[in-house]
């Protein structure tokens, strides 16, 4: 009995210790660009307008903090871990670059993330991502791409797909692309 009375004893602290460790963080890297010879009209036309993906629940990725590595706050490029492919973008006059993030995220989240919205080389991109952890990643992106001059080019990248940490991943579109990676933090 005593023995039965120790183990259960056990287990509850195991589990107590284990409710009051801070969750693992885990960062996203994800670079965004157009295809510079696709068509400058979406493959589907839509007679209403797009909208924004709705932001109203999710968190809102912050400007980085000097020195930080705080959860949903930009990290500086330097600490991405597509520099790689980032570099062989840049040098391909097929692609023009729209963006380039990393930030840390607890691997409990279950919200979507704001994404900043940028404006760079003609294109506005707002949105939400969302990346979920299970046995593998699962993300969701909602990023709406417009141009200032015609509300016509806007499109949205709407993707789901399943990640194994540790792997780069190309989502594509007939007008855009993505590559991310999502990572453990030790």
């Amino acid at each position: 009995m005593l023995r039965i009375a120790s183990l259960t004893i056990l287990l509850l602290l195991s589990c107590l210790s284990q409710a009051n460790q801070p969750s693992k963080l885990y960062q996203i890297d994800m670079i965004v660009f157009t295809h510079q010879h696709s068509s400058s009209q979406p493959a589907e036309q839509s007679s209403t307008p797009l909208l924004p993906p709705t932001t109203q629940h999710a968190i809102p990725i912050q400007d980085a903090i000097s020195g930080t590595r705080a959860p949903y706050h930009l990290l500086a490029s330097s600490a991405s871990q597509l520099n790689q492919e980032y570099w062989a973008l840049t040098h391909k006059a097929d692609y023009q670059i729209i963006a380039h993030y990393t930030w840390l995220q607890p691997s409990n989240n279950q919200r979507a993330v704001v994404i900043p919205v940028t404006h760079r080389n003609g294109w506005t991109i707002e949105g939400t991502l969302r990346m979920r952890q299970s046995n593998y990643y699962l993300l969701d992106t909602e990023l709406l791409f417009s141009t200032p001059n015609s509300a016509r080019t806007a499109f949205l990248f709407s993707q789901k797909q399943r990640l194994k940490p540790g792997t780069v991943y190309y989502l594509d579109h007939p007008q855009a692309g993505m590559l991310i990676k999502v990572h453990q933090v030790v």
